[in-house]
C-alpha cells in the first residue's frame, strides 16, 4: 500500500516483488486494530467502528425491551462496559 497525503502525478500502481512473486497493492489494511487507507483519512475505520457500535446498541436495546425491561443503571453499565471502550480504544488486538 502506498500511503501519502500528497497528490502526485506519478503512477499510483507499483510493482513490488517478493521471492519473484508480485505482491498485490491494496488501498486499505488493518494493523493493530486500526484500518489505514492510502490517503490516511481513517474513514473506513470510522465506518467500521460505527457499524459495530450500531449492531451492539441494537442488540442491547432489543434485549432490554423484550426480555426484562432493564433499568437505566443496568443499561448504563452495559454501555460503559461494552460500547464506550470500543469507541475510546478501538477493537482489541
Amino acid at each position: 500500500m502506498l500511503m501519502t497525503r500528497r497528490k502526485r502525478k506519478e503512477r499510483q500502481e507499483l510493482e513490488i516483488y517478493l521471492n519473484n512473486n508480485p505482491l498485490p497493492q491494496v488501498h486499505s489494511l488493518k494493523y493493530l486494530g486500526i484500518i489505514f487507507d492510502s490517503k490516511l483519512t481513517f474513514r473506513e475505520d470510522i465506518n467500521y467502528m460505527a457499524e459495530k457500535c450500531t449492531k451492539l446498541i441494537f442488540a442491547f436495546s432489543k434485549s432490554a425491551n423484550l426480555n426484562c425491561r432493564l433499568q437505566h443503571a443496568a443499561l448504563e453499565t452495559i454501555y460503559t462496559g461494552e460500547i464506550l471502550p470500543l469507541l475510546l480504544y478501538g477493537e482489541p488486538v
